[in-house]
């Protein structure tokens, strides 16, 4: 079996939970012993740059990659949006892309092709116009989604008409790829039941795997922490939405606690700036040192869809999290990690973890054991074989 996985931005070096989640992917589906060979091409950019040294030798995996100006400009914006178009994935989209892609499948007879990610699948009529794949989209979220909620928040009127417009171009053509490909993989259990109402095609939630760790948070420790990338609307988004209605009541029970936050141009974020108790730390290469450093995860998102990946990441080290709704979709968590639905639920919340080791302690190891169970690397390798040998034998 040869399979092609497209990616719109390349998976290594890992600098966010998107790329975390395809290269474990990869390490999953490289793993399928009746696969032969995988080519993986991703599209560069400006802001996910195409770095060799950063990729590592897989066997029987060749990697490539083209750059793509994906920069937004207003002219091309309007005229999508005049024309009903999605500017969000149009972007992706480049000739020279094409001739590749088409080079590669002229080279090697693929059996499947992977769309990591909805941006990529504006080359599905090109593929299918050189090859008789089977194509399969793995689905990080519901994107239209992210938009919506943006939109509704959104209080400038001229903003809020342009985002609904978005939005809508966008659902419009994230509905027909639903329904235009052969197998969906949605990571999260509720993206699965919500494509299974507007989509027959087959679809099989294939989580993210993690890598299991030996526990060791410290859990006399108080000290709080987020991290995220921040050119993502929703991190930036909720961590203001914190620091402005939560944080302050948390300082005036305990004066001396801090905040660290960590990621892609948290550096960048204005209402961050100059606050006590508010350390900001930009990108750290390695997420989990970040995190075994404090001892109470917090996910203060208030949009967006699909599974969190730092959220799992917490989890599989043992930190008690403290979670909103947005930030604990598509888990089912055991019920000692509480899910707030208010900013007094997350404050309340928090406050009682600062307050109880011993509460710590319990939502730390139950978060543990819940990604041992769910998220292991062998039951993900295992359920996703099973899925491409139904996939394969149709």
């Amino acid at each position: 079996m040869n399979i092609l996985i497209l990616s719109h931005k390349p998976p290594f070096p890992i600098i966010d939970g998107g790329c975390y989640a395809m290269t474990q992917f990869l390490k999953n589906i490289s793993s399928i012993e009746n696969i032969e060979q995988i080519e993986y091409f991703s599209i560069h950019t400006h802001k996910h740059p195409f770095i060799p040294e950063e990729f590592p030798q897989i066997k029987n995996v060749n990697f490539s990659s083209s750059f793509i100006d994906t920069k937004i400009y207003l002219i091309d914006a309007l005229i999508s949006l005049i024309k009903k178009k999605s500017y969000n994935i149009s972007r992706f989209y480049s000739k020279s892309v094409k001739k590749q892609l088409e080079q590669l499948c002229k080279k090697m007879n693929f059996d499947i092709v992977i769309f990591e990610g909805l941006f990529t699948t504006i080359y599905q009529k090109d593929i299918q116009g050189f090859s008789n794949a089977k194509f399969g989209y793995r689905a990080h979220n519901i994107e239209h989604e992210i938009w919506q909620q943006l939109e509704k928040k959104e209080p400038n009127f001229a903003k809020k008409y342009f985002l609904k417009l978005l939005a809508k171009n966008l659902k419009t053509k994230e509905l027909e790829l639903i329904n235009s490909v052969d197998f969906i993989l949605p990571l999260s259990s509720k993206d699965e039941v919500n494509i299974n109402k507007i989509s027959r095609n087959p679809s099989f939630h294939i989580p993210v795997s993690i890598d299991n760790q030996k526990q060791k948070i410290d859990f006399s420790s108080i000290s709080i922490c987020f991290i995220g990338s921040f050119n993502w609307i929703p991190n930036r988004e909720g961590i203001v939405w914190f620091i402005k209605n939560i944080f302050p009541r948390i300082k005036e029970n305990y004066p001396e606690i801090s905040i660290n936050i960590a990621g892609i141009e948290s550096e960048k974020i204005n209402e961050l700036k100059g606050l006590d108790g508010v350390n900001v730390k930009g990108f750290v290469k390695n997420s989990s040192d970040f995190l075994l450093d404090n001892g109470i995860f917090i996910a203060p998102l208030i949009s967006g869809s699909g599974v969190k990946i730092k959220v799992l990441e917490a989890l599989n080290i043992g930190m008690p999290c403290v979670l909103t709704e947005i930030a604990s979709e598509g888990l089912d968590l055991p019920h000692s990690i509480n899910i707030s639905k208010t900013a007094d639920d997350f404050t309340n919340d928090l406050l009682q973890l600062i307050n109880n080791e011993s509460d710590r302690k319990i939502r730390g190891l139950d978060g543990y054991s819940f990604i041992k169970a769910k998220f292991s690397e062998n039951k993900i390798n295992s359920d996703l074989k099973e899925c491409l040998s139904s996939i394969s034998s149709k």
